[in-house]
């Protein structure tokens, strides 16, 4: 009996893990080719302090007024929302894939029209009770991997400028934007924005990666 028994659990065992594997499968797949894309992210600054002190949905709205009023700032530049990591949002632009110089361009118009739109994210914040919201952004260009996922209507992207792009941004100031390297080979000689090589960040430096600040002249 107790033979029969430790059968068939380790053939339940199997099964449920062959279902598993095969829904992950499904969950997640991955097309052939990789992309060029500019990938970018913009992360609120100090809010996981602030939040700690609120009630549950004075949090949520505080993050829904960040998250919603810069995802609509980021549509409007021809940017695809991928997703919100936490106070986050991660973001990319398929125009970028054509290589053309204008398409570069409209990435620093979106980064520097987020900026622009703190003054008005901080009014609904006042109207509403709320702190003040600070935030970074950071983007880079690169070959990513674009993954289809079956439970989103929205691709997923992975890769090494999505990795940087997270690493880089806390070197920002608040309210200000950096870009790697490979973007900055796109965009370095655009003589309406002036970039200033960050020296002070050794996990870059050390790999001999380099992160500009941007400004608008």
């Amino acid at each position: 009996m107790e033979d029969r028994y430790r059968t068939h659990t380790a053939e339940a065992s199997g099964e449920h893990g062959a279902r598993e594997h095969q829904q992950v499968e499904e969950l997640l797949k991955f097309f052939a080719a990789t992309k060029n894309y500019c990938v970018g992210i913009v992360d609120m600054v100090g809010s996981t302090g602030i939040t700690m002190r609120m009630e549950p949905e004075r949090a949520s709205r505080y993050y829904g007024i960040f998250l919603n009023g810069l995802a609509d700032v980021l549509s409007r530049h021809g940017a695809v929302v991928v997703k919100n990591v936490g106070d986050s949002l991660l973001y990319y632009f398929p125009g970028t894939e054509s290589g053309d110089p204008d398409s570069f361009r409209q990435v620093l118009r979106c980064c520097f029209a987020m900026v622009d739109a703190g003054p008005a994210l901080n009014s609904q914040m006042k109207a509403a009770g709320l702190p003040e919201v600070q935030y970074r952004t950071s983007c880079e260009y690169g070959a990513v991997m674009v993954a289809r996922m079956s439970t989103s209507s929205v691709n997923d992207i992975f890769g090494m400028p999505v990795n940087l792009c997270a690493k880089m941004n806390p070197l920002a100031r608040p309210g200000g934007v950096v870009i790697g390297d490979g973007l900055y080979r796109h965009v370095g000689d655009f003589e309406e924005y002036k970039f200033e090589e960050i020296k002070d960040a050794p996990l870059f430096a050390e790999n001999g990666y380099r992160v500009y600040s941007v400004a608008r002249r």
